[in-house]
């Protein structure tokens, strides 16, 4: 005879839902202690400590704001994109913002394996080091079509900023970094191995970085140099708000974008505090996006226009653009 035709259906339910639980409180029970160890290896560090910083894709958007954080705790900076009459202009601005602090302009084309090296030197030579470097600078399609209908220099363009740059800054930061010193990847959409359709050759590139952090801590480990990923999540900046040219899009945007001073105030801290090497430190967690989605109202039209007038990329008053 079952246990159910013994004891009832209400308790055979019981002891059915009994069953799920413990499997359920031991995978809770796991993501807590994932998550505590994790913050043991990320805490936020705030504390002036002078650091020497390389921001590549600095003069603009995310990586502006990047420097400026770093600057607005106590650090010094090498400010980097590959226009030079961008990258003094940019120092220029921090240099009256944050008085006191270094701010060097090294212009450099993130591709180019000889600028970089030269960007590398620079900093070496005007800050006397490298503690963190932010290869920061990336490309993506000016509009979103197949692989097929897209420009073939486009397409080599957009590899040779976002891999092969990734790849350079690794080249010439690492050697220059003393045990302690930390070289940070930036990740993006592809990232996880979803598709990107329109935009393929963006997401190839921005899911091999993932790849390229384990690979360069490895082969780091013995000098101390750590090695990172970050996810600033969806950013408002010229680079993503372009793409809001219909009004599913841009509701979107809206909802999961932020801005890049918020963003970088978060993120800062915890580049300057992150131990070890190989870590994944995301801005947007899956609680953010579920309780970004909760609440859409309150974010209705912070970046862009919505409803069915939407049709082409339209910047609003009061954010940042890249």
């Amino acid at each position: 005879m079952s246990y159910c035709a013994a004891n009832g259906e209400a308790r055979c339910r019981q002891a059915f839902l009994a069953g799920l639980m413990l499997p359920l409180l031991l995978w809770l029970l796991w993501l807590v202690l994932k998550r505590v160890r994790a913050a043991a290896v990320i805490r936020a560090d705030v504390k002036p400590r002078g650091l020497k910083v390389v921001v590549q894709g600095s003069t603009r958007g995310l990586g502006l704001a990047l420097a400026r954080q770093f600057l607005a705790l106590g650090d010094d900076v090498v400010i980097s994109s590959r226009d030079a009459a961008a990258v003094e202009a940019c120092v220029r601005q921090l240099l009256q913002e944050f008085p006191g602090r270094r701010v060097v302009a090294a212009p450099a084309d993130a591709s180019q394996a000889a600028q970089v090296e030269a960007l590398a030197t620079s900093a070496v030579q005007q800050l006397g080091g490298i503690d963190i470097w932010v290869a920061n600078a990336a490309l993506s399609a000016q509009r979103k079509v197949p692989v097929t209908d897209a420009p073939t220099q486009e397409l080599a363009a957009i590899v040779n900023a976002n891999l092969t740059g990734a790849l350079l800054a690794a080249h010439a930061a690492l050697p220059r970094m003393a045990a302690g010193g930390k070289l940070f990847l930036v990740d993006g959409s592809g990232s996880n191995g979803r598709s990107t359709p329109g935009n393929a050759a963006y997401g190839a590139t921005k899911r091999a970085l993932v790849q390229l952090k384990d690979s360069l801590a490895a082969e780091a480990r013995a000098s101390g140099v750590g090695v990172h990923i970050f996810s600033p999540g969806m950013v408002a900046t010229d680079l993503l708000l372009r793409y809001a040219d219909n009004p599913r899009s841009a509701r979107f945007i809206n909802i999961l974008s932020e801005d890049p001073a918020a963003v970088a105030k978060w993120l800062v801290p915890r580049l300057r505090g992150v131990k070890g090497s190989g870590r994944y430190i995301h801005f947007l967690t899956l609680g953010g996006v579920l309780w970004r989605f909760a609440t859409p109202r309150r974010r209705r039209g912070r970046f862009v226009p919505e409803g069915p007038a939407v049709g082409g990329y339209q910047r609003l008053a009061g954010g940042e653009a890249q």
